[in-house]
């Protein structure tokens, strides 16, 4: 990584996340196609989980990054990246829209590192709004929280589960509120117990506690990334919280969670590994090794493990595993890398349309560049 290739990247991050709500007469007519054919239209929630990961991508650049990163980013590239996201954000908050999503809680994520790094109240209030929202969204009997209630059922997507408790984790840690934590825990917990292939050892797309059934298919590449992302995110915050300190018994529980989703973690980490693909890359599908790759499925794998590993902790839990992670690492950047001109990481596979439905359509997504922007952020 050179400082011409991070600040392209950087750049088409900015541009994106400037364009994402653009809305032309021809999206509005692909929309009315798309309905038509009962397909999904166009979301144009301002802070759904697109918008999401290209925040994500760029605080990690402004607020976070690795050492030798840092050294490529100028003062003013960071002063500019910074003022974006606030006049984003800002936005967002004085329009006066209401939280809509699960999805909507990975754009939190950034608010809460942009008031770590400023001290600005707005985006403590912005990162709040979602907090009361994941508080009182409808939930199933183990208090997952169903993706999208307003259909009628209680299908708990990965996608959910990944981002709920990757908010709540940070949200929980940095504000000190461990009911936002012990959620952010149930969620993955009951996804592992609940929406994983026994025989696999991956994640299906979703499942029904009340019909006690799995759906979609086993090892989409994007399920699995938003698992390790919220795994990853989880057990980081974790560990600052248990020295936070609020008496033995919460201690103890606290210390017996993080040990059962370390557990989890470790198991998922080692079955993805055993599908890099020797270009290293992570197919949209992992099983699918000779096919498709797809560049959003590996940077958020990639960030996933990279991000456990600058915790520190990885290391002194499970060394040959931590070894073994960073080789997998250094590999799926070089994968990144080749699949990225001029700032733009391509070969990302399209939004997913509903479970099961994974139109194999590749190219530049808000989700590739975001996630590549993340990870490419915080490591050497």
């Amino acid at each position: 990584m050179n400082k011409e290739t991070i600040e392209q990247i950087i750049r088409v991050t900015e541009k994106d996340l400037s364009e994402i709500n653009n809305y032309s007469a021809r999206d509005a007519l692909k929309d009315v196609a798309k309905k038509a054919l009962k397909r999904g239209v166009t979301n144009r929630d301002p802070i759904f989980w697109p918008a999401g990961l290209l925040m994500l991508g760029l605080s990690e650049a402004a607020t976070s990054p690795s050492d030798s990163t840092s050294e490529l980013i100028s003062k003013e590239l960071n002063s500019e990246i910074i003022g974006n996201l606030r006049a984003y954000i800002d936005k967002w908050i004085k329009s006066g829209k209401e939280v809509s999503f699960v999805d909507d809680s990975v754009a939190g994520i950034t608010m809460i590192k942009l008031y770590e790094a400023t001290g600005e109240r707005q985006f403590h209030h912005g990162a709040a709004k979602i907090a009361n929202f994941l508080s009182q969204a409808t939930k199933n009997d183990e208090e997952s929280i169903i993706y999208n209630p307003a259909r009628g059922n209680d299908l708990i997507y990965a996608d959910g589960a990944g981002q709920a408790a990757m908010f709540l984790a940070k949200y929980g840690t940095v504000f000190h509120k461990r009911n936002a934590i012990a959620l952010a825990a149930k969620q993955l917990i009951n996804f592992y117990n609940n929406g994983f292939d026994k025989k696999s050892g991956l994640p299906y797309h979703a499942f029904s506690l009340a019909e006690e059934k799995k759906a979609g298919i086993i090892g989409w590449g994007r399920a699995v990334g938003w698992l390790m992302l919220g795994y990853s995110e989880i057990l980081s915050n974790i560990n600052k919280e248990e020295n936070h300190g609020d008496g033995p018994i919460g201690d103890a529980i606290l210390k017996s969670t993080s040990e059962k989703l370390m557990s989890e973690f470790y198991s998922l980490i080692k079955v993805t590994l055993e599908y890099q693909r020797p270009d290293g890359g992570f197919s949209w599908l992992l099983p699918a090794v000779e096919g498709e790759a797809d560049t959003s499925a590996t940077a958020m794998i990639a960030y996933s493990m990279a991000n456990w590993l600058r915790s520190g902790m990885f290391q002194s839990h499970a060394k040959e595993l931590s070894e073994e992670a960073k080789e997998a690492i250094q590999r799926a950047k070089d994968f990144l890398l080749e699949n990225t001109e001029n700032g733009s990481v391509l070969q990302s596979l399209s939004s997913c349309e509903d479970l099961a439905v994974h139109r194999q359509i590749y190219g530049h997504y808000p989700w590739g560049q975001g996630s590549a922007l993340a990870f490419f952020s915080i490591t050497d």
